[in-house]
């Protein structure tokens, strides 16, 4: 049973009302009636896959049972009991069936056994008979992955749908829209996209969409409906008011008809400040290497060869693919290991290095973390300061190092499995303590002058605490304790002191090499 898989660092985004669109098939209707034999074939899969990549060795047996156990959260009368022999069902006091227990890896009979449960569930129960498939599938799913971590999740096919938008793009006209369930209202326009080339803008009201009145709909049929294919039109009717146009104080009614294209989510922003190049990353799509090498070519070109230094922002980035954040590493490392993963399955077994020349043509470089900054957030700041290319500023980031792969499953859904660790390149699991930053900032409220001073006389030094991040599993609970609490993230947490002494570091070029230096110290006491 073949399945496209995509390996992310899942990151945890809301995904707004972005205005997205996916090919013909995900347009599709889907099925509003359980069907038995469609039902098996998509816990097949799904068991299927658990079994092959999921990062420890589980029991698909276990697994299954209680996906079917979660049932009950649906109809409480319900419950599903099983042993070694039998899975039994009962409704209330009543047992519906008996069933006889596959053997404990056989994932196609346990996917077949769960869809006979639920059809004989549905004969007795007249809330599972009421309840949508992808309810149902969601239930499940979500129930059995009780035995798995927190990072591997089920998605039904709405979500899977916005998922894969967010990833790879998808045909639209490359608006926003404000949260109001009131009136459609255009929040923000995409540059170079077909809205911002029709001459969309923030704060106009859409009525009609081709011809149809949008009064009534919820959002998501509203997203639906400006959803297409790529380079099929749409036409829109606007309302635009005075606070939008310099006429009349009267609103404008405008129709206009827009060819959708493809649209990727803009993942990188760049904020001149003086002569350093701020680059901010918000998350890690397919087009992230592309737009940040654009944003730094838009940098030099905007500041020139007096640029001073970057600074790469990834705070309160919740990650997103790994071969995006590898590839912007790869941007700023001219040799060395990246990153390396390591799990179960063959395949997950990799080592990435450096192959590119350094954009930055070698001026100074500090990266901003925070107790946001996670997956292929950590991924890039472990890099960077372990090739010893940055400075890393801020507080400690999340510690989510695990590596996910998404499989797309035969309903649309998605199933995103944990299937991989993630080691730096000095050899430290990026798990639960995440990056330690060279500079912390947890500590200091709004005085970045005293950060600055404090690292001067010494008073700041990050040797001792990164060489402990790198050696954590051979510390005791006393010391692992000491360590996860050395640099925390605050939530009061005044953020704006990173950027400042960012700001500083590139201009005292002594001391962020001597900072730099000290950070290369522990990676060389843990690498000898």
């Amino acid at each position: 049973m073949a399945h496209r898989l995509k390996t992310v660092l899942v990151m945890a985004v809301v995904l707004g009302l972005t205005n997205s669109c996916a090919g013909p098939s995900e347009l599709a209707e889907q099925p509003r009636e359980f069907q038995a034999r469609d039902a098996a074939e998509v816990f097949a899969a799904g068991y299927d896959n658990i079994r092959e990549y999921y990062l420890e060795p589980v029991q698909i047996g276990s697994v299954a049972l209680h996906g079917m156990q979660g049932l009950n959260g649906l109809d409480p009368t319900v419950s599903v009991a099983g042993d070694e022999d039998k899975v039994q069902l009962s409704v209330g006091r009543a047992v519906i069936g008996e069933f006889p227990a596959p053997r404990a890896d056989d994932s196609v009979r346990w996917g077949m056994l769960t869809a006979a449960v639920v059809l004989a569930g549905r004969s007795s129960s007249p809330t599972l008979a009421k309840t949508a498939p992808e309810q149902l599938y969601r239930t499940i799913f979500e129930a059995s992955f009780k035995d798995l971590d927190r990072f591997s999740r089920y998605a039904d096919y709405d979500s899977a749908r916005d998922n894969r938008a967010q990833r790879e793009g998808f045909g639209g006209i490359g608006i926003s829209l404000l949260p109001d369930e009131t009136k459609v209202v255009v929040a923000s326009v995409m540059q170079d996209t077909p809205a911002f080339r029709g001459g969309l803008k923030a704060g106009d009201e859409i009525t009609h969409i081709n011809g149809g009145d949008v009064q009534g709909l919820s959002s998501r049929d509203v997203v639906d409906r400006l959803r297409g294919i790529i380079n099929t039109p749409v036409s829109l009717t606007l309302r635009r008011t005075a606070s939008s146009t310099t006429g009349s104080a009267a609103p404008q009614t405008l129709d206009v008809t827009l060819r959708r294209a493809r649209i990727v989510p803009t993942t990188v922003s760049f904020e001149r400040i003086d002569d350093i190049a701020h680059i901010k990353l918000m998350g890690f799509n397919q087009d992230t290497t592309a737009t940040l090498s654009r944003a730094m070519v838009e940098a030099w070109r905007e500041i020139g060869p007096r640029m001073a230094g970057v600074v790469l922002d990834v705070r309160g980035n919740p990650g997103g693919l790994l071969d995006q954040a590898v590839s912007v590493a790869d941007m700023f490392i001219p040799s060395g290991e990246i990153i390396s993963t390591r799990g179960r399955h063959p395949h997950s077994q990799q080592r990435y290095d450096a192959r590119s020349d350094d954009i930055a043509q070698g001026l100074p470089m500090v990266v901003l973390i925070n107790g946001a900054s996670a997956s292929a957030s950590e991924v890039v700041a472990a890099a960077l300061q372990d090739s010893g290319r940055a400075l890393v500023i801020g507080t400690r980031s999340f510690g989510k190092g695990s590596v996910q792969t998404v499989i797309r499953l035969p309903n649309d859904g998605e199933m995103t499995l944990t299937w991989a660790r993630l080691f730096a390149p000095s050899g430290y699991a990026l798990s639960t303590y995440g990056v330690l930053p060279s500079v912390c900032t947890a500590h200091y409220t709004d005085d970045p002058v005293q950060v600055i001073s404090d690292l001067r006389r010494g008073m700041t030094r990050p040797t001792a605490l990164l060489n402990a991040r790198r050696v954590v599993a051979d510390l005791d609970a006393v010391r692992q304790k000491e360590l996860s609490e050395a640099c925390p993230s605050k939530p009061a947490h005044n953020e704006a002191i990173d950027l400042e002494v960012a700001r500083l570091l590139v201009r005292d070029r002594e001391l962020l090499t001597r900072m730099r230096e000290m950070s290369l110290v522990a990676v060389a006491q843990k690498t000898q």
